[in-house]
């Protein structure tokens, strides 16, 4: 029975990770999925391995092929390009679709080392036969990482690599194998190689490996173990990711000067510093309160973001117990059970208090929300036969709505059928600047003429004198996403007269009307609609990319 589950699970994670990759009809529309993917195309064999690993001059380097700013480990990309080299599916569309494919077969492996960490904590500490198996489908129905599967980024592959990292590491300090140390370094070195954010979990794959070496008192010991971890971990960052170092000298440590500047753009560029549009959004948002919101709401769901905090309250309570007892034999699994608990409230605390409260920081936080979520759900005893069918239907349910956007057409392109069949030929179709214009080219047999309204720059009269000038030639305005009506208007002291622009838009107080709308289907019941509360306590990441609210406005003087 429980191998049978167990399998269903999986079913049902590939399912929800691999249905409709191509969702948006190969009009690429994530960002930093379109740039991933113009550079791994631009991307060029070396013709040997110490070109390679040559920073200055290697065609692999994105700095050199026309990419200085980049901020990524260069892992995935390598990962992705090399099947494309070998499947001949080195285009912009196919390589895109080949990631996406990627990134939901790598969080299906991360399922698979859940259960494998579930397994090991069961048979030690005796838990229940249902503990690994509720973890895995606390994962598998996951949104975020659901979400995370359908783009070709480097999150999905940085969770996994860590989480192998995590498991080795766990699995040494369990069984003390030399064999699980050099794995659990090589695959944190993967995990660096694929994004610089790795490190924050550095402190619990460490413990892990440290408490061991010291159980054993040899101080010899401590520092060969040591000596190998470092030198398998440099040595996988030098091949794997080999331009984060200034040169291929492998005795110089130095870090790469451009890489160091795009990190350095990109923090200030999301420090709120700067009126950049995508960190609009950012400035009204509750330190705690909105990456709480996030993770659990909308991320990892609420009911089984409830079970995680049963799971670790009493887990924390078990350990408090047994340091009173004064049980020395528990004294070390205490130690480190309270430390990953203690880094995971402290990770989120420290992300949730930063400027830029994305998400997608988090992801490594989900497998270990799942794992306490399993065990508080394994811990709680239903007796009766219908709540359990209640509590399995309440947990599907936020996972089921969300991923009914994948069986249906993406709203952009659905929109942009609507405007071809709908709008008239030539017509005047305003955008907002630093959003795609609609239509996306999914029809042929008319021309439209597109302007774009930059209503992310300050509000100034010479921008308004424009932005009025606009409105009044225009025939139709389309906002295909919440991007400027999402974020602007929750700022009114940094754009007064925008806030009041969307307020009267969207009351019906201009010369433009609703004409059409396109929302994905859960939004009927959970409405991310302009002036709805919510539209505050969510990242525009979350709808921008794969299910945009579209609404398509006419002039009515036209």
């Amino acid at each position: 029975m429980k191998k049978y589950l167990i399998i269903s699970i999986f079913f049902l994670a590939i399912f929800f990770r691999l249905q409709n990759l191509n969702w948006d009809a190969n009009m690429h529309l994530h960002p930093d999925e379109r740039f991933l993917t113009m550079v791994g195309n631009a991307m060029k064999l070396p013709p040997n391995f110490a070109v390679y690993l040559n920073s200055a001059v290697s065609t692999w380097n994105p700095a050199n092929i026309g990419y200085p700013f980049f901020v990524y480990g260069l892992f995935p990309l390598t990962i992705n390009k090399i099947f494309a080299l070998l499947l001949n599916t080195d285009s912009y569309n196919s390589f895109t679709l080949q990631g996406r494919l990627l990134s939901g077969i790598f969080d299906i492996i991360a399922l698979f080392f859940i259960y494998k960490i579930g397994s090991l904590l069961r048979r030690k500490y005796k838990l229940s036969d249902y503990f690994p198996i509720f973890s895995v489908f606390l994962y598998a129905i996951a949104v975020y990482p659901i979400q995370s599967s359908h783009f070709f980024t480097t999150d999905t592959f940085l969770n996994t690599f860590l989480l192998i990292s995590f498991y080795a590491s766990f699995v040494f300090y369990i069984k003390e194998r030399l064999s699980y140390f050099i794995l659990s370094a090589l695959f944190f070195g993967l995990a660096i190689s694929s994004k610089m954010s790795a490190v924050y979990m550095f402190p619990i794959i460490a413990l892990m490996n440290v408490i061991p070496l010291i159980k054993k008192r040899n101080l010899l010991i401590f520092i060969l173990y040591s000596f190998i971890y470092i030198l398998v971990l440099y040595g996988v960052i030098r091949i794997a990711s080999p331009y984060y170092f200034e040169t291929d000298d492998i005795f110089n440590i130095a870090p790469n000067s451009q890489f160091l500047k795009s990190i350095s753009d990109l923090r200030f560029m999301s420090s709120g510093k700067m009126l950049f549009p995508p960190a609009v959004q950012w400035f009204s948002k509750k330190p705690i309160l909105f990456s709480l919101f996030n993770l659990s709401f909308i991320g990892f769901g609420i009911l089984p973001f409830v079970l995680s905090l049963i799971g670790g309250f009493t887990i924390v309570r078990l350990f408090v117990i047994e340091i009173m007892k004064k049980r020395l034999k528990y004294f070390f699994d205490c130690l480190l059970g309270i430390s990953i608990i203690l880094w995971i409230a402290g990770y989120f605390i420290y992300n949730s208090i930063q400027f830029t409260q994305s998400i997608r920081y988090l992801i490594f936080l989900f497998p270990f929300l799942a794992l306490l979520g399993g065990y508080g759900l394994s811990s709680i005893k239903i007796k009766k036969q219908g709540l359990r069918y209640i509590l399995f239907v309440g947990l599907l349910i936020w996972p089921l709505a969300f991923s009914s956007i994948y069986l249906f057409s993406n709203t952009r392109i659905e929109a942009s059928r609507w405007i071809y069949k709908n709008i008239p030929n030539n017509s005047i179709i305003l955008s907002e600047y630093w959003d795609d214009p609609l239509p996306y080219p999914v029809l042929s047999g008319k021309q439209f003429q597109i302007e774009q309204m930059h209503v992310f720059d300050p509000d100034v009269e010479e921008k308004w004198n424009i932005m009025n000038t606009q409105l009044q030639k225009a025939d139709y305005y389309i906002l295909s996403s919440n991007r400027g009506w999402g974020s602007i208007p929750s700022v009114p002291d940094k754009y007064p007269k925008m806030s009041i622009f969307y307020s009267d838009l969207f009351s019906g107080k201009t010369d433009y009307f609703l004409e059409k709308r396109f929302i994905p289907a859960y939004q009927y019941f959970l409405p991310f609609y302009p002036n709805s509360w919510i539209n505050n306590w969510f990242e525009e990441a979350f709808t921008v990319y794969d299910h945009p609210s579209v609404f398509i406005y006419k002039n009515k003087n036209k």
